[in-house]
């Protein structure tokens, strides 16, 4: 099992209730980029936290790999600049009724970020990218996070 962060800012509510994760498979310059790429590395039972509005909002559960799929019809007009062919990831997400900020617990995160392409800045601000892969002690200290709010 691997533990994902996804940024989902501008396509979280459809990406949600959807059930899944898109992504374009190139960048807007033709390039790939390791955020889109990690979507090929996604299996069944990863477990994925969905990071919006500045808060981990929903954890999911990936139900399968990556598969080639057009830009989904529900983006609307976000994601103009997106390249339509991608990779999508079927995912059951569980919304939390309290969503947490990482910002109110950075420094406990500090030390577990990953060293390269991390998903929070050095202030705790979530830098731009999509997928990030993190590590089993920083997942931890989400899961603990995470239950701490919902118990309060």
């Amino acid at each position: 099992m691997k533990f994902w962060w996804v940024s989902q800012n501008r396509t979280w509510k459809q990406e949600i209730e959807g059930g899944y994760m898109w992504s374009p498979q190139l960048a807007s310059n033709g390039k790939h980029i390791i955020h889109y790429d990690n979507m090929k590395l996604v299996e069944s039972g990863d477990v994925i936290f969905s990071y919006y509005n500045q808060e981990i909002g929903s954890i999911g559960i990936a139900t399968g790999g990556a598969y080639e799929a057009i830009k989904p019809a529900e983006f609307g007009t976000d994601g103009d600049d997106w390249d339509k062919k991608g990779w999508m990831v079927n995912v059951k997400y569980k919304e939390l009724s309290f969503p947490i900020s990482p910002k109110s617990f950075f420094s406990e995160l500090q030390e577990v970020l990953p060293k390269k392409y991390s998903p929070l800045n050095y202030d705790g601000s979530g830098y731009q990218g999509y997928l990030f892969s993190i590590s089993g002690d920083m997942a931890a200290i989400l899961f603990g996070n995470i239950i701490i709010d919902q118990l309060s």
